[in-house]
């Protein structure tokens, strides 16, 4: 094993000064890195293709792959078209005007959206019905394999908590050490932080760490942030990558068990053609309503939607940025991004870097995969509604900036896709927001609109004298479609976990399961429209510029006060307020949109109720949101948390695991 010195790098910032901008700021001792061992890793102009084509199709591609993704397209084209047409019918009874047909124009994409994340959901719900195989052959019921090429375990960071980012590592370090693999792993922090304060607490925490660990940890605190974390990662590659195989890509929040990390490393090696594997990681620790209300329904529902993702993608998947591994020759060969020509939003550092390197991994012959049935993947969620839509922001101009992106030529069709649906999840926002603008101001602008203030006790004598029951057939039609399209997914993750003994108990058993699930279908029908507001602000802001920066990401918070979230929030409730208020006089319209009102009105108070941890412990223990990890914490979140071990678990269910509020009783 390469031994370090036991002298840290400390960061000495300049008097009076709180953040690391030079090289003054650090006293750079070499020996807290390995010797280096360099890989070339050029960055290529995206244009840069010398092929008509993808390469060949990797051997790990499923031989069935085009009658997969024939089915599912041409059945997402049907029910799409179903839905489009059941809403057409609604609307064509009295004509169509302009308007009119712009909003049915503008609603034929989100029903393709839908569409496919119903039928993705269907083809997980049929494969998890039976018992299925991974297919790159990574079995949990197998004896633990013994790897033979060298791996490195990179944790990027930037301005986090050191003592949990550690802690994480304290328990990887551990659990490969009981998978009798700490002498195939190196473990490396690649830290962008800006803090001084911080930074000196990450390098003690390392320093502690180093003594401890079974296998070889790394640290080093960059000066200058190129590229952000694509840019971390690319100067690991750059000098020391040629010393390994593999490398296993994570989050300051990821957690990873030894054995995930063993099994998919040995996948890798038995696939010399695969590129990159990416794991499902389990939302966990959460504690308040919002992020327990998300860890539930992830852990509920999406695993249907990742098995399908799985069995459609084949050796054309994508990557999320972390609790992955990618072969590291094959990145340094095809992932060197270069700096995008033009002004922001499209110019610049590669933003969501992830998703552009699966493609251009793919361009250069190697298999990407999800590893569907992969258990030991964990992550977190952001606390509340005002730290998940910062984040959202970010991820939206990084998607936006993936748009002229989709032409690179030499890409597989199937990644292209893959690049339209991640521009068309923050696109389908703005498209939802303007149909139902143009719907709105069509129905604001017919002829025989009653301008005299509305009375309530007219509803029964207006409804008798307009019940026009074609109308209603054909709006039953369009309800009823939507509805499945919405919550079908749910519902097969539901019936998933029922009709399994073992997995009722797990989640606390059926009433919970049922009653928690009806709670998440109201809390995120409300929570919709408001996501709907802040992603078209988001996208609004980004074409005309503006920068999401690079702040720090707040994994923790107590509560969200009354006036942060009126500053962030406050113009959402204030334009429900308004829109109720004009819809009173016109009955239909303000029928018709009082789901959506509702969620507008209640954007504030829910983001202070949501946000609020006490509020979240009282929903838990009344039995709501319950998960597996959070009813019986796994060992390796236990170790992260510093808690004491647990009996032997009795039953495993696939999927996940821990989440703190648990966690803290069961101890």
């Amino acid at each position: 094993m390469d031994q370090m010195s036991d002298r840290a790098v400390f960061a000495t910032p300049e008097p009076g000064r709180d953040t690391i901008s030079s090289e003054n700021d650090l006293t750079n001792l070499a020996p807290d890195m390995p010797t280096e061992a360099p890989l070339a890793m050029p960055v290529r102009d995206l244009a840069d293709w010398d092929g008509a084509s993808p390469a060949a199709t990797p051997e790990s591609s499923p031989v069935d792959i085009l009658v997969r993704r024939l089915s599912i397209f041409a059945l997402t084209a049907l029910l799409a078209l179903a839905g489009w047409k059941a809403t057409y019918d609604t609307v064509a009874l009295g004509g169509i005007t302009r308007l009119e047909a712009i909003c049915l124009t503008l609603l034929a994409p989100l029903f393709l959206a839908l569409s496919l994340w119903f039928c993705t959901a269907v083809a997980g719900f049929v494969i998890l019905l039976r018992h299925p195989k991974d297919p790159l052959g990574i079995d949990e019921e197998t004896a633990m394999p013994r790897l033979r090429a060298r791996n490195a375990i990179l944790m990027p960071i930037h301005n986090e908590d050191a003592n949990a980012v550690f802690a994480r590592l304290r328990a990887m370090d551990e659990s490969l050490a009981e998978a009798g693999a700490s002498d195939r792993f190196d473990i490396f922090v690649l830290s962008d932080t800006r803090e001084a304060a911080i930074a000196l607490a990450e390098q003690a925490a390392f320093t502690r760490l180093r003594r401890e660990a079974s296998s070889n940890v790394y640290y080093r605190l960059r000066t200058q942030n190129t590229g952000r974390k694509a840019g971390n990662v690319a100067d690991w590659v750059r000098r020391h990558g040629g010393a390994y195989e593999h490398m296993v890509v994570l989050d300051a929040d990821s957690l990873m068990t030894g054995e995930a990390m063993v099994r998919i490393a040995d996948a890798m090696e038995r696939h010399p053609s695969v590129g990159l594997i990416q794991t499902m990681p389990v939302v966990i620790n959460g504690q308040t309503i919002f992020a327990r209300c998300l860890q539930f329904a992830t852990r509920l529902y999406g695993r249907v939607a990742w098995t399908g993702l799985a069995w459609w993608s084949g050796s054309e998947s994508s990557f999320w940025g972390h609790n992955a591994i990618i072969r590291v020759r094959a990145f340094a060969d095809t992932c060197g991004l270069p700096v995008l020509n033009g002004p922001k939003p499209f110019g610049g550092q590669v933003m969501s870097h992830d998703a552009l390197e699966s493609t251009l991994l793919r361009r250069g012959g190697w298999g990407v995969h999800l590893a569907p049935y992969l258990e030991g993947s964990y992550e977190e969620s952001p606390p509340n509604l005002l730290d998940f839509a910062s984040r959202d922001r970010r991820w939206c101009q990084g998607n936006v900036q993936h748009i002229p992106l989709i032409g690179t030529p030499g890409l597989h069709w199937l990644s292209r896709l893959h690049l339209i649906i991640g521009c068309l999840s923050y696109i389908l926002s703005p498209l939802w927001f303007a149909a139902l603008s143009v719907g709105v101001v069509s129905r604001l602008l017919m002829p025989d609109l009653k301008k005299a203030v509305f009375q309530w006790a007219d509803v029964q004598a207006a409804a008798e004298a307009l019940i026009n029951w074609k109308e209603i057939q054909a709006t039953a039609w369009a309800i009823i479609i939507t509805g499945v399209l919405l919550f079908g997914p749910k519902i097969l993750g539901l019936i998933l976990v029922l009709r399994s003994k073992v997995e009722r108990r797990a989640f606390g058993g059926g009433k919970a399961i049922v009653k928690s699930l009806g709670v998440e279908m109201v809390l995120s029908a409300l929570v919709a429209p408001m996501l709907m507001f802040t992603q078209t602000r988001a996208l609004v802001e980004i074409l005309l510029g503006r920068d999401s920066g690079w702040a720090r990401q707040r994994r923790e918070a107590d509560r969200i006060s009354w006036d942060e979230s009126m500053r962030a929030m406050g113009w959402i409730t204030a334009a429900g307020v308004i829109l109720a208020g004009a819809f009173w006089f016109t009955p239909d319209l303000l029928t018709a949109t009082a789901p959506i009102l509702a969620g507008l009105i209640l954007a504030a108070p829910l983001a202070v109720l949501g946000g609020h941890r006490a509020v979240g412990l009282k929903v838990r223990d009344a039995g709501f949101f319950m998960t597996p990890e959070e009813r019986r914490p796994p060992m390796i979140a236990r170790k992260a948390l510093g808690l004491k071990p647990l009996a032997p678990e009795p039953f495993r269910v696939h999927g996940g695991e821990p989440a703190r509020g648990a966690l803290e009783q069961a101890s």
